[in-house]
């Protein structure tokens, strides 16, 4: 019975301290402090979850590290343990006791992150977590896009089912009115373009995603109905080979034998007016989402002085669809770049060469002019200066004979 009595106040004395708990809610990376409230020069010990984090001797100020893994991002005066670089592990009780006295503090340190990630396929599922470790019951307030309102779970797990754009921005989880953290949504689709082409020449079918999703590809194939008789490669996902196209006949399609990402493109060559028509790309990811989109390939006679030819429909090309067109398996606006950019050097290198010549005959002229001016030897000054003076006494004996 006595037993009974100790365990009862035990408990009771638990449950009374721990009504006087210091609560904290931290992000993952941040830094928390926590005071003991011991008196100055108090022996004092630090616990995390009943594991030793540090003794510290009041007097001497020395401290006696324990086993917990704590003590590695930690530090303590006695009075205050600060542990920074906080992570979900770090969730749980932490204890001081000093001269026969217990203080606790609970630290709950939440995260946020979506699965299976941030960037979504359209039409997917998805789960947004704001995960609070240690205390799974707390209830959050999510703030979901574009303007913050508030979404009714208050749970800290949602579920989102088949995604869309209006799903995409930052959703928020509020923590007690204390705490927020977000995480970005970012959805995308399958994207394509129309194509416009020669007969006789190849060209590239487009799909493509516009950056790497959380979803991983799984399948995915290219389909003409009105080409039944042409095969088209599959989409396999391997642990060999990753993503990469599976096919063998190449008689009419092309394609990459290298992993792929986002890009699932084909090559359709020899084109005839019979390719014509509408082809359809679809892409499996894990989970079951699938997304298909559509693109239509516009054939144009070689004679046909620019008339289109698509199913008996004429339809002139645009700017864009003409410098999108595949010639030798490069897109004519890079040939057009290619030779502008030679156009441009060429002319440097002639002008560059035309001033140097100009400056070499420059060069050769000043030489040729310094080399004509000879000196005055002392024989030639001599003789000149003879030459003035009988030049100036012959003018003053005309003068003198004309006055007489």
């Amino acid at each position: 019975m006595a037993t009974c009595k100790i365990l009862f106040f035990l408990f009771l004395a638990l449950y009374i301290s721990c009504g006087k708990c210091d609560v904290f809610y931290k992000r993952v990376g941040d830094e928390v402090s926590m005071n003991c409230g011991a008196p100055s020069n108090s022996d004092t010990e630090w616990k995390f979850d009943n594991v030793l984090i540090f003794n510290v001797k009041g007097k001497t100020g020395a401290k006696l590290k324990g086993p917990s893994h704590i003590v590695l991002k930690a530090s303590t005066n006695g009075e205050n343990l600060k542990v920074s670089r906080l992570e979900t592990r770090d969730s749980g009780n932490y204890i001081c006791s000093y001269s026969g006295s217990v203080k606790q503090h609970n630290i709950y340190v939440v995260s946020v992150f979506a699965k299976p990630g941030p960037v979504l396929v359209q039409s997917s599922d998805a789960e947004l977590h704001c995960d609070i470790t240690g205390n799974s019951n707390t209830q959050v307030q999510w703030l979901r896009p574009p303007n913050g309102q508030k979404h009714n779970e208050k749970s800290q797990v949602i579920k989102l089912k088949s995604v869309t754009s209006k799903d995409a921005g930052q959703w928020t989880c509020q923590v007690k009115d204390a705490l927020t953290l977000s995480v970005t949504l970012t959805v995308v689709d399958l994207q394509t373009t129309a194509v416009n082409v020669s007969e006789g020449d190849d060209t590239k079918l487009p799909c493509s995603l516009p950056q790497s999703v959380s979803q991983r590809v799984v399948g995915g194939k290219w389909k003409a109905d009105h080409l039944s008789d042409v095969s088209f490669p599959t989409l396999k996902n391997t642990e060999n080979k990753g993503l990469h196209w599976n096919g063998k006949d190449l008689s009419k399609v092309n394609f990459t034998t290298e992993q792929l990402s986002t890009k699932f493109d084909v090559t359709l060559k020899n084109v005839q007016h019979r390719d014509a028509g509408k082809f359809v790309c679809t892409v499996e990811f894990e989970g079951g989402a699938s997304r298909s989109v559509e693109m239509t390939l516009t054939v144009f006679g070689k004679n046909s002085g620019g008339q289109g030819f698509n199913k008996g429909k004429g339809k002139t090309p645009s700017i864009k669809e003409i410098l999108t067109k595949n010639v030798y398996g490069i897109e004519l606006w890079v040939w057009i770049a290619v030779g502008a950019s030679s156009v441009v050097l060429i002319g440097l290198i002639i002008v560059t060469v035309l001033v140097r010549q100009r400056n070499k005959r420059m060069k050769e002229r000043v030489r040729k002019l310094r080399s004509m001016r000879q000196p005055l030897t002392a024989k030639d000054y001599c003789r000149c200066k003879r030459m003035m003076t009988t030049f100036t006494w012959r003018i003053s004996r005309d003068y003198f004979h004309k006055i007489v």
